[in-house]
């Protein structure tokens, strides 16, 4: 899950900064060929990926919008315990970020 802020922690989109026509998610297939990611705003303004993390292994991805962005990859493997993956490593790159306790906050500056 992702909260995108801005130098002054304010959220990008309850100020209507960021919205489903300025950014999105796609993940990087190989070849310059890249797919569409599927995301959903939640009622607290945050943003959660619900197929990430389904595919074992090291997926590349780009976060893109209007302010600012980055790339990201994420680090899976097979959860023995339940047959699904465990994200094990997630890294953003090019972008000031933290994590917190349930999300990471990612502090979008424009370039």
């Amino acid at each position: 899950m992702f909260e995108f802020v801005n130098a002054e922690g304010k959220n990008l989109i309850t100020t209507g900064q960021l919205n489903k026509n300025n950014f999105e998610f796609r993940e990087e297939l190989g070849d310059r060929e890249n797919k569409l990611v599927a995301y959903d705003i939640q009622s607290d303004d945050r943003v959660i990926l619900p197929k990430v993390g389904w595919t074992e292994g090291f997926i590349k991805y780009k976060f893109l919008s209007t302010i600012k962005s980055f790339p990201f990859t994420v680090k899976t493997s097979k959860n023995q315990n339940c047959g699904g993956t465990t994200i094990e490593e997630l890294k953003l790159d090019d972008v000031h970020y933290q994590q917190k306790d349930g999300y990471i906050l990612v502090i979008l500056e424009r370039e």
